[in-house]
């Protein structure tokens, strides 16, 4: 499978020299820390033009024995998975990939109205699951990153 990842010129130079390390992944995000990836050039793209000196890497992922947790829509669980990684409250997970929708920036304020009883989980899931920007492939594990081949520079 293609996978591109957005970043900045010396992030993607420091991972064609050195390689993935899934320890400079932020915590805390959709599906935990990780190497976030998508199959989506354009969006790639989007998220590099975010940084001061834009750069996209291209690659294969070869998917074959690998354990992968995907969520194919915005369901109920997908939003449950996404506020737990957020928030911290599940423990690393023993899938080496998980892919699905991208959950836009608004769940830490969704979150806390749930804990602030001002607005319940079911409401929360249900806008959380109505917001989504996107579609992620996080590389989650060591094993995941062996399966990672062709890493290359976008011409942009």
């Amino acid at each position: 499978m293609k996978l591109f990842h957005g970043t900045d010129i010396f992030s993607a130079d420091k991972i064609l020299n050195e390689g993935i390390s899934l320890s400079h992944g932020r915590p805390f995000l959709d599906f935990g820390q990780g190497f976030y990836t998508t199959p989506h050039l354009a969006q790639a793209i989007d998220w590099a033009e975010g940084t001061i000196s834009p750069c996209v890497l291209s690659m294969e992922l070869d998917e074959s024995n690998l354990k992968i947790k995907g969520f194919d829509t915005p369901s109920r669980e997908w939003a449950e998975f996404v506020i737990k990684n957020r928030f911290g409250l599940i423990p690393p997970t023993e899938f080496d990939c998980i892919y699905g929708p991208m959950a836009d920036s608004g769940v830490s304020r969704l979150y806390a109205r749930y804990q602030a009883h001002r607005l319940t989980m079911e409401a929360a899931i249900n806008k959380i699951r109505a917001n989504t920007n996107g579609w992620q492939w996080v590389v989650l594990s060591n094993n995941a990153v062996k399966h990672i081949s062709n890493i290359r520079k976008v011409v942009l």
